[in-house]
């Protein structure tokens, strides 16, 4: 589609000297649409996961655990050339 256009970037890491099985992920996805002649519209994911990064959970108190993190940035841009 002319109008429309998608990136996306995966990064896996893992740590060799400790626990090796244990994969880090970073993924970033960009969706970007071009309305019209002067309005776009970006919708950009980023799911993060790091087994070291222990998270509280709310409803257990004592329990402590590695956990999916998930951001979403939705914009609108206007542009206009004079």
């Amino acid at each position: 589609m002319k109008n429309v256009s998608f990136t996306t970037k995966i990064d896996l890491f893992s740590n060799y000297a400790n626990n090796p099985q244990n994969i880090d992920v970073s993924w970033e996805t960009l969706i970007g649409l071009k309305v019209n002649k002067y309005i776009s519209v970006s919708f950009n994911t980023h799911l993060l996961y790091d087994d070291d990064v222990k998270i509280q959970v709310p409803d257990e108190a004592t329990s402590v655990g590695s956990l999916v993190q998930f951001k979403e940035i939705f914009g609108v841009g206007f542009s206009y050339k004079f």
